[in-house]
């Protein structure tokens, strides 16, 4: 049994009334936010409450985006930088090929001063090789019997003598380098006019041999043919003294040269076929 003030019988609120309860209370809420702006705090107590909610639920979108963007900018910066390495490889080409001809074009600019020297006649010829055989120091032009060329003319470049036509087939013409061991060039000291006898050494070098000891010859000299030969004309540079050693023992010195002539880079060749007016000295 129900004591003392309790209803023996007591009824809920039905839904509707419950429903009609809440739609007042939040009528009464609106209209006093609206005129009254009651309801500021607690907006802004909620708001600061939620706030560490709204960072955690987007945090993994902010990832995600940063995430996206790095990718695409790391995918951006690899293009760019393969199109940059492409863009050096191909300017480095083009530089290079620009140093070539710069080389090729000084080369030639030397060889036309020469064929316009009075007396000479000449004919032009490129290389086609160098041998297989570089030890043997000779080179092949691409100009044979057919240009007029034969055994024993001298050949030269702008800086001065190759060396001497040993072998003449129809389209092709072997030279023997002046730094071949078995040749011998006459020369004279362009400093002192002393005359002597310049051999290839191999190897790109040449000695100047049988010069006593008493011989005025320093490092630096040049040295011309001297055309006592018949075969080289008079002038011609040779090549450049690089060191005097002298020997403890035997009557000689022992002089060391550089030939002058690219033997080693030249492409552009100077066959002298006929040669006037130039004395041996």
């Amino acid at each position: 049994m129900a004591g003392a003030g309790q209803l023996m019988f007591a009824r809920r609120l039905g839904p509707t009334a419950r429903l009609i309860i809440w739609l007042l209370v939040g009528v009464v809420c609106i209209v006093l936010d609206t005129r009254f702006r009651a309801l500021d705090g607690l907006r802004g107590g909620l708001s600061v409450m939620l706030q560490p909610v709204r960072e955690v639920t987007r945090a993994p979108t902010e990832v995600a985006s940063e995430l996206s963007g790095f990718f695409v900018r790391h995918r951006m910066l690899q293009k760019e930088r393969d199109a940059l390495a492409d863009a050096q490889v191909r300017l480095r080409v083009e530089l290079d090929a620009a140093a070539d001809l710069a080389r090729e074009n000084a080369q030639l600019r030397a060889l036309l001063q020469l064929d316009a020297s009075p007396g000479r006649k000449m004919v032009a010829a490129s290389l086609l090789y160098q041998g297989h055989d570089w030890f043997a120091q000779r080179i092949t032009l691409d100009r044979g019997a057919r240009a007029g060329l034969h055994e024993g003319l001298p050949a030269i470049d702008g800086l001065g003598l190759l060396g001497q036509l040993s072998r003449v087939y129809p389209g092709t013409s072997e030279v023997t380098l002046v730094s071949n061991p078995g040749q011998l060039t006459p020369i004279y000291i362009e400093r002192t006019g002393q005359r002597g006898l310049a051999a290839g050494s191999g190897q790109g070098r040449m000695e100047l041999r049988y010069m006593p000891l008493h011989t005025d010859v320093r490092a630096g000299d040049r040295l011309l043919t001297s055309g006592i030969d018949r075969i080289y004309p008079s002038g011609i540079p040779v090549a450049r003294v690089l060191r005097v050693t002298r020997p403890q023992a035997g009557p000689y010195l022992r002089i060391e040269c550089q030939p002058l002539a690219g033997i080693q880079s030249v492409r552009t060749v100077l066959v002298l076929t006929s040669v006037s007016g130039e004395t041996a000295r």
